[in-house]
């Protein structure tokens, strides 16, 4: 027993001399760290001490790869995807995944993103003559929809089933992965596994394995062995898409390097991601539009002239619409996602005035970074004309963060732009929207989040 005590009182002496203890060249340590915790809970809850200078943060999300353990949270629940991936292994599958995004493979995407924009706006013409309604549902579906047809290859019929189980079993998730990051006490995985929160999360954690793996199965038994082998994601027969499931099956089977687990996490990432993100955004996007009615116009003006008189989106078309994306960026960029991200320093980083010593943890500010001094005295408003022209755009290109930055940035952020654009493009077609996004108080979750419930009038065009 006495044994017990000496060692606890002797490994608290060390962890606090650990902490206390100033190397040369250190930063000032920010108020309010705990021994051993640090101040993670201090940046998480009031996203306080960021790094947002341009220069410090390219250096580090350039060098270092590995994510902090506040990351392992999504791999208890989602499973070890492109996000939580360690350095080395997300160099690998990067690569390996990378042709399932690239443009040729994202033009045959269209067909489908132009099917359930269509949707979409049927299910808000519905609703448009109610008087302000909440479109947050007829969002979330369009982009839940969208890339689980391009993803998993779900024909309509059985899309159901994924909205109603998979998708909320994943948003769940996701809500209980945000407040352990946000509770410091129960980041230790002794005290969090006797939670009920742990016990509620495998609950969720056995029906997305249960829906994803059947998926998965019969994705398998439809593919023959010389299908899959014969996989090239730069060609489509008669411009069909080929989900990003055959290419996963496509690398197990032939390269095998991917397990039935392995496809699952990415499938469970790149769902999660979309979900809980794009959909963010164009909620946001449209919202903005709402509240901007000049800037509303002139992006009706333009899609007008693209449009003309097809239904849909052509990959030709995405080009054209200019000003569309300068609105979709400057949504980004004011209305961040999410406004940070972190990194796990694995060598000492040499600063002009501080070293970054070898197994800290740094957060990155996004939201800093969008609002730095190189965007000028108007960094702080919407001004989407800000992209018409490069030459008044700030030189350094870490200040724009939107998909994360460094080598270690978003794989779908040309996926993401196309949903954005041919979602907004047929909502503005049909509507005018009347909102006030300046209205709404944000919370923070694993992204930012409005706190009361975002609504907007939906007008028909004549």
């Amino acid at each position: 027993m006495y044994v017990l005590v000496l060692a606890v009182i002797i490994g608290v002496v060390i962890s606090l001399w650990y902490w206390t203890r100033n190397y040369p060249r250190s930063p000032p340590i920010y108020p309010g760290g705990l021994p051993i915790i640090g101040h993670p809970y201090i940046v998480m809850k009031h996203r306080k001490g960021n790094l947002n200078d341009p220069e410090v943060v390219g250096n580090i999300a350039n060098t270092c790869l590995d994510k902090p353990y506040l990351y392992n949270f999504l791999i208890d629940s989602i499973g070890n995807g492109l996000v939580t991936l360690n350095g080395p292994t997300w160099r690998i599958h990067n690569k390996l995944l990378s042709p399932s995004f690239n443009q040729q493979v994202l033009n045959t995407f269209l067909p489908e993103m132009n099917g359930e924009a269509r949707n979409m706006v049927a299910q808000m013409t519905a609703v448009a003559r109610n008087g302000p309604v909440d479109i947050k549902e007829f969002i979330t579906q369009y982009i839940l929809r969208s890339v689980c047809r391009t993803s998993l290859g779900l024909e309509s019929k059985h899309q159901d089933t994924i909205d109603n189980g998979y998708a909320k079993a994943l948003e769940e998730i996701l809500r209980i992965v945000g407040y352990r990051a946000l509770n410091v006490h129960i980041h230790p995985s002794c005290i969090y596994n006797w939670t009920s929160i742990r016990r509620r999360e495998l609950e969720l954690v056995k029906i997305v394995k249960n829906m994803i793996n059947p998926i998965i199965q019969k994705r398998k038994s439809q593919l023959k062995p010389t299908k899959i082998d014969n996989y090239d994601s730069s060609t489509t027969v008669s411009g069909k898409f080929k989900p990003t499931l055959d290419l996963l099956l496509h690398l197990s089977n032939e390269q095998n390097v991917l397990t039935d687990d392995d496809i699952r996490a990415h499938l469970n990432t790149f769902v999660a991601a979309s979900y809980d993100t794009t959909s963010g955004v164009l909620h946001n996007a449209l919202m903005v539009l709402g509240s901007y009615p000049d800037v509303q116009e002139r992006v009706y003006e333009e899609v007008q002239d693209v449009f003309q008189n097809n239904e849909e989106l052509t990959k030709y078309d995405m080009s054209k619409l200019v000003y569309l994306e300068a609105v979709i960026k400057e949504v980004l960029r004011v209305y961040v996602a999410a406004p940070m991200v972190a990194r796990k320093v694995d060598t000492d980083i040499v600063l002009p005035k501080y070293t970054l010593r070898a197994g800290s943890i740094c957060v990155l500010s996004i939201y800093g970074l969008h609002r730095h001094p190189s965007w000028g005295p108007d960094a702080k408003e919407f001004k989407p004309e800000r992209w018409l022209n490069p030459d008044t755009l700030p030189t350094n290109p870490n200040v724009y963060a939107a998909f994360s930055f460094g080598k270690r940035n978003c794989i779908g952020k040309q996926y993401a732009m196309m949903s954005l654009k041919t979602s907004i493009a047929h909502v503005v077609r049909k509507f005018r929207i009347t909102a006030d996004i300046n209205i709404l108080k944000w919370r923070y979750e694993i992204v930012l989040k409005p706190t009361t419930t975002p609504l907007v009038n939906l007008t028909l065009r004549t």
